[in-house]
């Protein structure tokens, strides 16, 4: 049940607090994304259990650029839908600053991420276990996979043009919330891309989705009915009407409040704001943060839970000293390659045509047909040795020296000559990688011409960097330093797979394709040579967006935030369910196992209330 209290209006840091009712809930759930949603979802179907959903951002769930499956770059740096982070200048990286781009909006980032439907290794799941998190493995996760999906398989046409043969129906979810299938429009690019790694010996050899198979092939969307499904769609807009659910839209948190007395320290609601006034709400059992990877550590800090040095210095009083908070972020970082496609070759930089752009407009408008139905599909997951054969991983420039973390890097090392080290996609348009810091131009070649942009992406860095607060002001950004390229393997092995994206833009029948054979360049890329390669490398690296491990799960004194079952440490009713948990990152992108964390995480949360 819902019940209220009164409190009287006061002035809190410049903003007016209106008398106003407190609400009671039985669960607050912080950030109504990609996790967030999830969680409400499965909590509230329990009709007797009630639940509040507070997200920053509005609520786009019938906006084109949301569900139009080819218009998710116009989102990218509009703060109506963009966090639009920027990392500090990285070090190793000439100084680079890189934009990260997080959803702020309902739905999170599954609203405006590349749809690219993936799955970690099986081996991958299981060292989160081996770190210390009690009954976390592949087998233990799987069913939560198959809950969060529903998988239409490909047809013949699909399956004969691209080489979908490898698909077993049998590993993907058939019933849960989120649609995916292969793409129902595809490009002659799309088509040579599964060729093209077979002529190179590195076809796949099953289907990815079991945790085992490495190679090249043509990934799934999370997509039906040719419009993007992602969290507020799929799973809050079935189940909006719930009279126990409550979401409310542009609600800035900024605190968590704690309570400690001699049984210790409790999380007892949230306070927020929302159109110039503050409010705060009463959690009669849990507060949940899903606010990502970024923001969950922020408001840790900011609420009196992290670095007691750290805290003082804003001016924070320090309820829970963990220095652990903010600690361990790890990203997927990656090199692009731009070349020149053969003229008529379909690309994105079509749409530079106003009245062509206008045309696929009014194809998806009338019966979701055209080119903005779809988007790209193409990738591929290869181990140490199917990138390189001469890396020695052994020689003295490539020894590491962990910070404290020891543990994660025997495990990222034994496992780099077996598991996949390296995912390369493959983006149907050019890229101007300069614009590190400005994903509004990133994503455009800024050059006459069509182009193919091939990503090469680091799977398993060792680098490890850190998000911590700069001001007490929950409206400053925290600081961001990720570190990239801090550690010299990520760089050694970054270079390997950037000198592979040539390999393969040569090989028919990608190739043919190409100008000149995949050896003309679009404008700002050039020939990469094992001499110049590590100046690419740090020049021109790129974030692939997937910020984890910043609220880890991890024993406390392996440097952990949370435990298993998800509650942070030294707080009573305080979980965190989102990818800043992830001890280690996974290979390829990590939404789908967002979806299947936050649904096992529910289902704990429902079994402690019981």
């Amino acid at each position: 049940m819902i019940w209220t209290h009164y409190f009287q209006a006061v002035a809190l840091s410049g903003v007016f607090v209106a008398k106003t009712m407190a609400e009671t809930f039985d669960y607050i759930v912080v950030g109504g994304g990609t996790a967030g949603l999830t969680v409400a979802n499965r909590l509230t179907e329990d009709p007797s259990v009630t639940v509040l959903v507070l997200e920053a951002g509005g609520d786009h769930s019938d906006d084109l650029n949301v569900l139009a499956p080819g218009l998710f770059p116009v989102m990218y740096g509009d703060p109506e839908y963009d966090w639009d982070y920027k990392t500090v200048p990285q070090s190793a990286a000439n100084n680079t600053v890189v934009a990260h781009v997080r959803g702020k909006q309902l739905g999170g980032s599954s609203a405006m991420n590349f749809m690219v439907w993936t799955h970690p290794s099986r081996q991958d799941i299981d060292n989160w276990g081996e770190l210390g998190n009690k009954d976390w493995s592949w087998d233990a996760l799987t069913p939560y996979f198959r809950k969060s999906e529903s998988f239409v398989a490909p047809s013949k046409q699909q399956t004969a043009d691209l080489r979908l043969e490898y698909v077993d129906p049998g590993a993907h979810g058939k019933t849960g919330p989120i649609g995916t299938e292969f793409p129902a429009l595809y490009s002659s690019l799309t088509q040579a891309w599964p060729r093209t790694l077979e002529n190179l010996g590195l076809g796949v050899e099953g289907d990815p989705r079991d945790g085992l198979a490495l190679g090249g092939y043509i990934h799934t969307l999370n997509i039906a009915g040719a419009t993007r499904r992602y969290a507020a769609n799929a799973y809050l807009g079935p189940i909006r009407q719930r009279p126990n659910l409550k979401v409310v839209t542009r609600a800035f948190v900024r605190k968590v409040l704690l309570r400690r007395n001699r049984h210790g320290v409790s999380a007892t609601g949230v306070r927020w704001t929302k159109d110039n006034a503050t409010h705060e709400a009463i959690a009669a059992r849990e507060v949940i943060l899903s606010a990502g990877s970024i923001a969950s550590p922020q408001l840790l800090e900011l609420s009196g839970i992290g670095n007691k040095v750290l805290l003082r210095k804003h001016g924070i009083e320090s309820l829970v000293d963990n220095p652990n908070v903010g600690e361990n972020l790890q990203d997927h970082v990656y090199v692009p390659l731009g070349f020149a496609t053969q003229p008529g070759i379909e690309t994105v930089e079509d749409f530079n045509n106003a009245s062509y752009f206008q045309e696929q407009l009014d194809l998806y408008l009338q019966n979701k047909t055209g080119r903005l139905s779809s988007t790209s599909a193409s990738a591929s997951l290869l181990s140490l040795k199917q990138v390189v054969s001469t890396l020695d991983l052994n020689a003295p420039a490539l020894k590491t020296h962990g910070s404290g973390l020891p543990e994660q890097y025997r495990i990222i090392l034994r496992d780099l000559k077996s598991e996949a080290v390296c995912q390369q996609l493959a983006f149907e348009g050019g890229m101007s990688p300069q614009f590190q810091a400005d994903t509004t131009k990133l994503f455009s070649a800024g050059s006459p011409g069509n182009f193919l942009t091939l990503l090469g992406v680091l799977e398993h860095p060792l680098s490890r960097g850190s998000i911590h607060i700069q001001s007490a002001d929950p409206t400053v950004h925290p600081k961001i330093d990720p570190r990239y390229l801090t550690n010299p393997i990520d760089v050694q092995l970054l270079k390997a797979i950037a000198l592979q994206l040539q390999v393969v833009a040569r090989t028919k029948p990608l190739s043919d394709l190409l100008q000149k054979d995949g050896t003309a360049f679009q404008p700002g890329y050039y020939e990469l040579t094992p001499e110049n390669v590590e100046e690419w490398v740090r020049g021109g690296l790129q974030s692939e967006y997937h910020p984890c491990g910043t609220c880890a799960m991890m024993p406390k004194d392996k440097e952990g935030v949370v435990d298993e079952k998800f509650r942070v440490y030294g707080v009573r009713n305080l979980r965190v369910v989102d990818a800043s948990v992830f001890p280690l990152i996974p290979r390829a992108n990590i939404q789908s196992l967002v979806y299947a964390v936050a649904e096992r995480a529910a289902d704990i949360i429902k079994g402690g209330s019981k």
